[in-house]
């Protein structure tokens, strides 16, 4: 998702990594191309703040406030100095990844469950 914000585009980002075993998403905060804040983890409102110093040497206090229930189209709202500049949803990268994760954990703890005995009865070889 992105806002534009004097002549800067202030965008937010969402990303399945494999710090949380691909099971929560990992959110950024970027100001044109420099990363201003990121979090993630199992939370179910994320915020992304930081206070950035512009050319003439204001600062300026920026907030992005997630509500992140399975991470899939997280609602965002994108402030600077508590003035909201845009409200929607942020698309999430690699969404994938925690299906493939969860598979991956269940095949894993089937095969673990009927042994190594009935696994070489059903697979040839």
């Amino acid at each position: 998702m992105e806002a534009k914000w004097k002549d800067h585009t202030l965008k937010v980002t969402g990303n399945w990594t494999g710090r949380w075993l691909f099971l929560a998403p990992e959110y950024e905060l970027w100001l044109d191309d420099l990363q201003l804040d990121r979090t993630g983890g199992p939370r179910l409102g994320p915020r992304l703040e930081a206070i950035y110093e512009d050319e003439s040497g204001d600062l300026h206090h920026i907030e992005a406030d997630l509500v992140s229930v399975v991470g899939y189209n997280p609602e965002c709202e994108i402030s600077v100095e508590g003035e909201v500049l845009k409200t929607g949803n942020v698309r999430v990268e690699n969404f994938l990844n925690p299906f493939l994760m969860i598979f991956i954990l269940l095949a894993t703890a089937v095969m673990i469950y009927v042994g190594p005995d009935v696994l070489r009865q059903i697979l040839p070889g």
